[in-house]
C-alpha cells in the first residue's frame, strides 16, 4: 500500500503550531493530504482514551510518555481507518510525496535529522525508488505504516508492554526486548523527509543521531555531514 495521508504530531504551545504549519505546508507542496493530531504533555493522562488492552503495561511516564502516546494513539487511527499513513512530528517536512509500496511488516523511516534543511538537494536527489533494511534509526521524526502494520505494534506492546520511549524502542531498538521486534525497519531511498532541527518543545536541546551507513543517495546530495551527528557502525 502507498501512504494516502500524513498525520502531523503537535502538542498546544506556540512553537509546536509553528514547526507543525511547516510540516502541513511542507504535504501540501508535494500533494499529501494531512490532519494535524494535538498529542500530549507530561500534565496530560495521555493513556486514558487509548482503546487498547492491557493499558497497565504502558510504564512510560513524563514528557518520554507523552511524546510517545501520540505515537500510539496516531497507530490506532491508521489501524482502524484501514490506511496506509504518513506519522511526521511537528519538526518533520516532506519533500516527496512518498509514492512507494509500504510492506505490512515493515516500519518505514523516510529521512535524517538535520539542522538546515537547505543542505540537502533534494531535487537533485529524486524521489523514493526503494527501501533500503536498516537496523535501527535516529528518531521517529517521519516514518510509513500500513494498518497491517499499526494494528502489529498494537498488539506488540498490548501483549508485551512498553518501558520506553519508542525512539528507543522501535527505532533505536535498545533493550533486551528490542531485540524481538515483531516489524522490520526500512529506509526510503532517496529520502523523501528531513526532522528539521529546532528547539526542542520537549527537551533542553534537540539530539542529533543520525547512523551509519547514510545512504548514498543522500551523501551525494548533502553539502555538509557537521550538523549530522553521526553515530556509527
Amino acid at each position: 500500500m502507498k501512504p494516502t495521508k500524513a498525520y502531523i504530531l503537535m502538542i498546544d504551545t506556540d512553537t509546536s503550531r509553528e514547526y507543525a504549519k511547516d510540516a502541513a505546508e511542507s504535504c501540501d507542496r508535494v500533494g499529501l493530504s494531512w490532519e494535524y493530531f494535538r498529542g500530549y504533555t507530561e500534565k496530560d493522562d495521555p493513556w486514558k482514551n487509548l482503546p487498547i488492552q492491557s493499558k497497565g503495561k504502558l510504564r512510560v511516564s513524563g514528557k518520554g510518555g507523552a511524546a510517545t502516546a501520540g505515537h500510539v494513539h496516531i497507530w490506532q487511527k491508521i489501524a482502524s481507518g484501514n490506511e496506509c499513513a504518513v506519522v511526521l512530528e511537528h519538526d518533520a517536512i516532506l519533500l516527496h510525496k512518498p509514492n512507494i509500496d509500504i510492506p505490512d511488516d515493515m516500519m518505514v523511516v523516510l529521512g535524517y535529522k538535520v539542522r538546515d534543511p537547505q543542505n540537502y538537494h533534494h531535487t537533485q536527489a529524486g524521489a523514493p525508488q526503494k527501501i533500503e533494511p536498516r537496523q535501527r534509526h535516529g528518531g521517529a521524526h517521519a516514518y510509513a505504516l500500513t494498518p497491517q502494520g499499526a494494528q502489529t505494534l498494537i498488539r506488540d506492546i498490548e501483549q508485551s508492554g512498553l518501558s520506553t520511549m519508542i525512539d528507543n524502542h522501535y527505532f533505536l531498538r535498545q533493550g533486551n526486548k528490542s531485540k524481538n521486534q515483531k516489524l522490520k525497519l526500512g529506509i526510503t531511498d532517496p529520502i523523501c523527509a528531513l526532522g528539521w532541527l529546532r528547539k526542542s518543545t520537549i527537551w533542553n536541546k534537540s539530539a542529533v543521531d543520525n547512523y551509519k551507513p547514510l545512504l548514498q543517495s543522500f551523501q551525494q546530495n548533502y553539502k555538509s555531514k557537521e550538523d549530522l551527528g553521526l553515530k556509527g557502525p
